[in-house]
């Protein structure tokens, strides 16, 4: 991850409007008045924070969420067309964040699960949008898997990507490969992650293994 600094919103602003003063003065430069500023941002929440002028403003905006001073006042509305392109464009996911950019593509699957995670994030900057994926693909594994009907039936369409959505992961053919030969099957899928949901397929197919390792030995 990159080193943050001082900044946790790192996003695009698409408009900025001066609203009333904080503390309304009778006598006094309004240059010299702290102001609220009404902020649009990338995700097309509207944030109200404070600032002498346009670009202090910002400035405050972009150190985040810090007191009642910089908040969201206004969420962003339910896009029915939000794609995963479109987030890593609001998101600013660079080309090399690769890990993130198949993040998003497995773990938000949905319309409804890429809005939620508008609806969830408040920083814009790497480690938050890291954690809040791993936040939600926790929850969705134990609270939101594969009824053993729509996995089976996935299953036995396209296994590659059976493995990939009940385990919220990447899956290649080589990984199946391997999980295939460590004696992997449909069953032990279905039996692994009742018993531990957030179960990573390397760790199913290391199970797989030692079951055979044992069964071979006798133990």
């Amino acid at each position: 991850m990159t080193t943050l600094g001082n900044k946790l919103n790192k996003q695009h602003i698409l408009d900025i409007v001066r609203m009333e003063a904080v503390w309304p003065q009778e006598v006094g430069s309004d240059d010299q008045e702290i102001h609220y500023y009404h902020i649009i941002d990338a995700l097309n929440r509207k944030w109200q924070t404070i600032g002498y002028n346009v670009s202090d403003a910002i400035e405050v905006f972009e150190k985040g969420k810090t007191n009642v001073w910089t908040r969201i006042i206004e969420p962003a509305p339910f896009n029915p067309k939000l794609t995963t392109n479109d987030l890593i464009q609001m998101f600013h996911i660079s080309p090399e964040d690769e890990y993130i950019r198949n993040a998003m593509q497995i773990i938000l699957n949905s319309v409804e699960r890429r809005n939620e995670f508008i609806a969830r994030s408040i920083y814009i900057n790497e480690q938050d949008t890291f954690n809040l994926l791993c936040n939600m693909k926790g929850e969705y594994l134990r609270q939101h898997q594969l009824t053993d009907e729509e996995f089976t039936e996935l299953y036995a369409a396209n296994p590659v990507e059976a493995l990939s959505v009940y385990f919220l992961e990447s899956v290649d053919i080589h990984l199946y490969w391997e999980w295939a030969g460590a004696g992997g099957t449909r069953e032990k899928a279905i039996q692994y992650k009742q018993e531990a949901p957030e179960m990573t397929l390397i760790q199913a197919v290391e199970r797989a293994e030692d079951e055979v390792d044992c069964y071979v030995s006798g133990y």
